[in-house]
């Protein structure tokens, strides 16, 4: 492997009623030095496979990878399990005989074969494919329907990638697509000028409580007891047992908080009030939840003492793709500290700095210079570190549902 340069990444595919069902894997590094076909799926591979591990990436998802001709005429063996992937075929690719032998092949042992319609002279691999690709920035609205009608005669699935509008979602699915791609998701749709209610704002102001570092445990206790669905799913998480889904028995409020920890303890009961207050998607508490462990991991590189404000600020950043307000009107009820609203709202100090890079990284913008003046491998090992913590407490959300 080339140290320094492959950087993996993941974009999310959305079914119809919003819920992820994989993840696009993405190269990321410098632009200058991006490599050959070969060399950047064996680097995504080797990661996934066995470096990080499929379902540490990914969760129970899905993994959309676009695999070079080397992968797909069977000149190197795919490591990874059939039922997990699909691969993803288009451009020159797509007319290449061999190839389409080899998906043919590899669809047989159980892979899930795309195209991507950009490219032309795909009409054979149309024949063994199952899911078809199409961009909707590429496309002119007639001829996005022309090819949705002719993909959906030969019995493809599609899915519209760089959806950008909610208008052009819309058209999508009208049209009979039945999965989008990109950060859909990720961007709040913000009401201008709605108001908070009286629940909100008692929602904010226990996150405020979570997040302020002088709250001592026994307020944090209170507040879970005075809610009994937190109490009850507070219990279910503290007594799940790290692995293979064994539980321990949790005499007390007091007990699960400490088994928990305070600050897996604090992001449970921020994401749990944010989450039940406005319906958010699994995926954008994914993304909060990410977001704000990938700051902490990055404060532990730029100054220690940065840990858990680091995590805060993380978290506060997403209330708004959770709450569905204006993030500076969220933020002015929690009363956090002026470097905290600072660094949330402005990007400024090391705080704000760590959280632009954290931004940029999930948003699939990695500087080629870390504004935080960690590196790229840092920040990479932060992301995935960030992923694998997120799969987890998605694993204990599940037991304690």
């Amino acid at each position: 492997m080339m140290a320094g340069r492959f950087m993996v990444g993941r974009q999310p595919i959305f079914d119809e009623s919003y819920g992820v069902v994989g993840y696009e894997l993405l190269f990321r590094g410098d632009p200058t030095a991006e490599p050959g076909d070969d060399a950047m799926t064996s680097e995504i591979l080797v990661r996934t496979a066995l470096d990080l591990g499929l379902s540490g990436v990914v969760g129970d998802k899905r993994a959309f990878l676009k695999a070079s001709r080397a992968f797909l005429v069977g000149d190197l063996d795919l490591p990874l399990p059939p039922e997990r992937v699909v691969l993803e075929v288009g451009g020159r690719l797509a007319g290449d005989d061999a190839v389409v032998e080899g998906c043919r092949r590899l669809a047989e042992l159980g892979f899930t074969i795309a195209v991507d319609e950009r490219g032309e002279g795909t009409g054979a691999i149309l024949d063994v494919a199952s899911l078809a690709k199409l961009d909707v920035l590429a496309l002119t609205p007639q001829e996005l329907a022309g090819h949705v009608e002719r993909l959906h005669g030969r019995g493809l699935q599609l899915v519209a990638e760089n959806i950008e509008t909610v208008e052009q979602l819309a058209d999508c699915r009208r049209l009979g697509v039945a999965l989008f791609q990109g950060y859909l998701l990720s961007r709040p749709q913000v009401v201008h000028g709605q108001d908070l209610t009286p629940a909100r704002m008692t929602i904010l102001r226990l996150i405020g409580k979570v997040c302020n570092p002088e709250t001592s445990t026994r307020e944090l206790e209170r507040i879970v007891e005075g809610d009994p669905a937190l109490s009850y799913r507070l219990l279910r998480v503290a007594g799940a047992g790290a692995s293979a889904g064994l539980r321990r028995g949790v005499r007390s409020i007091r007990e699960g908080v400490v088994l928990l920890g305070r600050q897996r303890l604090r992001s449970w009961l921020v994401l749990m009030l944010a989450a039940d207050s406005s319906g958010a998607t699994d995926e954008q508490v994914s993304i909060a939840l990410t977001r704000a462990k990938m700051c902490e991991l990055l404060a532990v590189e730029v100054d220690p003492t940065l840990r858990d404000s680091a995590f805060t600020v993380g978290l506060v950043s997403a209330l708004d793709l959770l709450l569905q307000g204006s993030l500076a009107g969220l933020v002015a009820h929690l009363n956090l500290a002026d470097d905290l609203v600072e660094a949330i709202l402005d990007h400024s100090g090391p705080l704000g700095r760590i959280l632009a890079d954290t931004l940029d990284w999930q948003l699939g913008q990695p500087p080629r210079e870390l504004r935080s003046e960690t590196d790229l491998r840092v920040a990479e090992k932060g992301y995935v570190e960030a992923l694998h913590w997120t799969t987890g407490l998605f694993a204990a959300l599940q037991l304690a549902a």
